[in-house]
């Protein structure tokens, strides 16, 4: 009879955790939203000064996921994903490089699929600097220039 209270007693106590737990994570993107705040209670600003006392402008460009198939012994064996953004400061290089976005998706897929195919191995881990490297390359000779730098937020392999 008293271990029969007891596992109750647990299995109550299981409950209250997972209740609280998930309002805790019900309550991070209300948290996340009212964003930082310094030691005296006011928000702190997205753009941060410079030291002349500028406000600083970066220009993020997303480039939708590529996607490459990965193979082992010649067959298809999974897929690598590879998300990234394009960093400009220039806005007029920025405008032509949004233009130029269909052609850069295109060299990066097929860039991402040469990479798969000749030099990644499922089984073993991904080069990311070497994607990072080619996916520059590719930037810069697609743009015509070398302001814009290539910044690599995620790498996920899927195996079949």
């Amino acid at each position: 009879m008293m271990q029969m209270k007891q596992i109750m007693i647990v299995n109550m106590a299981q409950k209250i955790s997972r209740k609280i737990f998930l309002a805790m994570i019900l309550a991070l993107p209300a948290i996340a939203i009212s964003g930082p705040a310094t030691a005296s209670g006011e928000k702190t600003d997205a753009k941060e000064k410079a030291d002349n006392g500028e406000l600083t402008k970066e220009n993020y460009i997303a480039v939708p996921p590529i996607v490459a198939t990965m193979y082992h012994k010649g067959r298809p064996k999974g897929n690598v994903t590879v998300t990234l953004l394009i960093k400009l400061t220039d806005s007029e290089k920025r405008a032509t490089a949004k233009k130029y976005l269909p052609r850069l998706n295109s060299a990066f897929v097929m860039e991402a699929n040469r990479l798969a195919h000749d030099y990644f191995d499922i089984r073993r881990p991904v080069n990311v600097a070497m994607i990072g490297d080619a996916f520059q390359l590719v930037t810069n000779r697609t743009l015509g220039h070398r302001q814009a730098r290539v910044l690599i937020s995620d790498v996920v392999i899927n195996k079949r």
